[in-house]
C-alpha cells in the first residue's frame, strides 16, 4: 500500500492544535484562553496607541463576533476596559487593566518557552529559514485572500 504524504495544512493544523491545548492548559490558572492572551499581548505591545475593536479584528484576521466574545469575556474578568472616545461616544477604545499588565510577564514567558520548545532541535540557521518560509506562506495567503 503506497504511503500517503499529508499536505502542509495537516501539519499547520496539528501544530496549532497542540500549541492551543498546551497554552490553554497553562493559562487555566489565570482563567484565560490562548486567544484571550493573544489579544492581551497585542494590547500590551500597543499600549501607547488607541486600539479599537476593528484593529484587533484586522490584526488577527478574525470576525467581529469572535472579537466581541473575546473582549466581553476579558472585560468580565477584569483584564480590559472599554473607554469611550471624547470626540465620538460611539467609538470605544480597548485598553488592558493593571490586572492584565501585572500578568503580562508571566504569560509572555510561557509563550516564549512554547516557541523555544517548537524549534529546540533546529539550528539557528534552520530557525531563521523556518521563520522566513512561514512568513512567505503567510504573505502568499494574504495575497490570495485579497484577490478573492
Amino acid at each position: 500500500m503506497p504511503e500517503h504524504k499529508p499536505g502542509y495544512g495537516y501539519y499547520f493544523r496539528c501544530i496549532e492544535s497542540i500549541v492551543d491545548k498546551t497554552i490553554n492548559e497553562q493559562f487555566k490558572q489565570f482563567d484565560l484562553t490562548k486567544s484571550q492572551q493573544e489579544v492581551l499581548h497585542f494590547l500590551h505591545r500597543n499600549r501607547n496607541t488607541q486600539i479599537k475593536q476593528k484593529d484587533i479584528e484586522d490584526y488577527f484576521h478574525i470576525s467581529n463576533p469572535t472579537v466581541t466574545g473575546i473582549l466581553n469575556r476579558l472585560e468580565q474578568k477584569g483584564y480590559i476596559e472599554r473607554i469611550s472616545s471624547e470626540s465620538d461616544k460611539r467609538v470605544k477604545y480597548i485598553q488592558q487593566t493593571e490586572k492584565a499588565e501585572s500578568l503580562h510577564q508571566v504569560l509572555y514567558k510561557r509563550i516564549v518557552q512554547m516557541e523555544k520548545t517548537m524549534v529546540f532541535s533546529l539550528s539557528q540557521k534552520d530557525q531563521d529559514t523556518l521563520y522566513r518560509l512561514l512568513n512567505e506562506v503567510y504573505q502568499n495567503l494574504l495575497k490570495e485572500d485579497s484577490n478573492a
